[in-house]
């Protein structure tokens, strides 16, 4: 159980973080020619959704690690 939900912890992140970095290439293209300012809302959603990402990856592979040692303690 706690594998499943770790492994989707951290599957969601890496999507999360994958929709950053395209947000950011388009973002840089974008750059050249802005005549709304669309911009700094990119950058700030961009921001957003990849520290989520990241926050996610890591809780994902801290509750591997917090799983692993129940395991190893339990077993001995």
């Amino acid at each position: 159980m706690r594998a499943a939900l770790s492994a989707t912890l951290m599957g969601i992140g890496g999507i999360f973080m994958s929709f950053a970095a395209v947000i950011f290439i388009i973002e840089i293209f974008a750059s050249r020619s802005d005549p709304e300012h669309r911009v700094p809302a990119m950058t700030a959603l961009g921001m957003e959704t990849l520290i989520g990402g990241a926050i996610l990856v890591v809780l994902g592979y801290l509750l591997i690690r917090v799983g692993r040692g129940r395991d190893t303690a339990s077993a001995h």
